[in-house]
């Protein structure tokens, strides 16, 4: 969290979708209820799970991001089926060239992906 002032929330959940681990950014509101949170959590988790039919094609996957207009939630399957989930704001960077909000913020994927490196090498 002290990495990156846009993450709200972050957690690892087991194979199962129990969490093991989360932490909420001090001062923040949940826009989710967090009981839709481990629901949430739980899809991610069979997701990644029935798409792993597809690794011998296309390799492991990396991380997973669905955006919407006030967050995005971004999962990363972790070792022994483990996942990090979390969630960013998403606040609009301004007007795109069309006039339209410009939703292309940055989830900074390389930062979040180094301290999933960095929790696989201990």
């Amino acid at each position: 969290m002290d990495f990156n002032e846009n993450i709200r929330y972050a957690a690892v959940a087991d194979s199962n979708g129990q969490i093991m681990w989360n932490s909420q950014r001090t001062g923040l509101k949940n826009i989710v209820p967090p009981e839709e949170t481990k629901q949430t959590i739980g899809r991610a988790l069979r997701g990644w799970k029935e798409n792993a039919t597809v690794k011998n094609y296309l390799g492991s996957g990396l991380y997973s991001i669905s955006s919407y207009e006030k967050i995005k939630r971004i999962s990363v399957p972790l070792d022994g089926g483990k996942m990090l989930f979390c969630t960013v704001s998403n606040e609009p960077l301004g007007k795109s060239s069309d006039g339209k909000k410009g939703y292309g913020h940055i989830a900074e994927m390389g930062k979040i992906l180094s301290i999933v490196d960095f929790i696989k090498s201990q």
